[in-house]
C-alpha cells in the first residue's frame, strides 16, 4: 500500500473520530449518529481489506460482509426523519445547530458508502465493463433499498441475517406490500442517481489527472 493511501485512510478515520467526539461533547439531540456512522464506516473498511488482501478467501469473505453492511450507509438518508423532533424553521440556535449536526452525519455516512462502492468496483473491474458496473450499481441500489426498509420500518439490523435468519426471511415475506414496493422503488432511484453521478465524476477526475500526468511526462521527455 502506498504512503498516500495510508494517509487518506487515516484522514478519513480521524475525521470520523473527531465527529464522534463532537457529538458526545455537545448538547445535540442526535447522539445516535455515532452508531449509525460507525455502521456506515464498516463497509469502507471491508472494501479496503478486499483491496489490500492478497488471499482470495479473505477477499470473498470481506466482499460478502461489505454487501451485508453497505445498506447502513444509504440508510442514513432516512435519518432526516429526526428533524421532526426539533422543527424545520431554523429560527433559533438549537434548531440550526442540530440541523447542521444531523446533515453532517447523514452526508458523511452516504459518502462513506460511495467510497466503498468505488473501491469494490475498482478491485473487481479496474475501470472495465462500464455497462456491467451500471447494472451492478442498479442492483445494489435495489438491495440496499430493501435493507433500508427492513431497518427503518421493521427495525432489523445487518447481523440479524446471521442471528435470526428465519425471522428475517419471514418478515421480508410478510412485509411485502405496495408500501414496501413504492419505498424500495423510490429509494433505489435516489441511490442509483447519486451513485451514477459519483461513479462517473470520480472516473472523470481520474481521466483528467491521468491525461495531465501523461502530458507533463511527454513535455519532460
Amino acid at each position: 500500500m502506498k504512503k498516500q493511501d495510508i494517509t487518506s485512510i487515516l484522514a478519513i478515520h480521524v475525521i470520523v473520530l473527531l465527529f464522534f467526539g463532537f457529538v458526545l461533547l455537545t448538547p445535540t439531540h442526535f447522539t445516535f449518529l455515532n452508531w449509525n456512522i460507525f455502521l456506515a464506516l464498516l463497509p469502507l473498511d471491508f472494501a479496503i481489506i478486499v483491496n489490500i488482501s492478497k488471499r482470495r478467501s479473505i477477499q470473498i469473505i470481506f466482499s460478502l460482509l461489505w454487501l451485508l453492511f453497505y445498506p447502513n450507509t444509504m440508510y442514513m438518508i432516512t435519518d432526516f426523519i429526526h428533524l421532526q423532533y426539533i422543527g424545520i424553521g431554523l429560527t433559533v440556535r438549537m434548531q440550526y445547530f442540530n440541523y447542521a449536526v444531523l446533515a453532517a452525519g447523514v452526508f458523511m455516512g452516504v459518502v462513506l458508502g460511495m467510497l466503498s462502492i468505488e473501491l469494490i468496483l475498482k478491485h473487481y473491474f479496474h475501470r472495465r465493463h462500464e455497462l456491467l458496473q451500471l447494472v451492478l450499481i442498479f442492483g445494489l441500489s435495489l438491495i440496499a433499498s430493501v435493507g433500508i426498509y427492513l431497518g427503518r420500518f421493521l427495525r432489523l439490523n445487518s447481523w440479524d441475517v446471521f442471528t435470526q435468519t428465519h425471522r428475517v426471511a419471514r418478515l421480508v415475506v410478510s412485509s411485502t406490500s405496495m408500501h414496501m414496493l413504492a419505498f424500495v422503488t423510490l429509494f433505489a432511484g435516489v441511490q442509483f442517481a447519486i451513485l451514477v453521478i459519483s461513479h462517473f465524476g470520480i472516473s472523470l477526475i481520474h481521466n483528467v489527472v491521468d491525461k495531465n500526468e501523461e502530458t507533463e511526462y511527454t513535455n519532460r521527455c
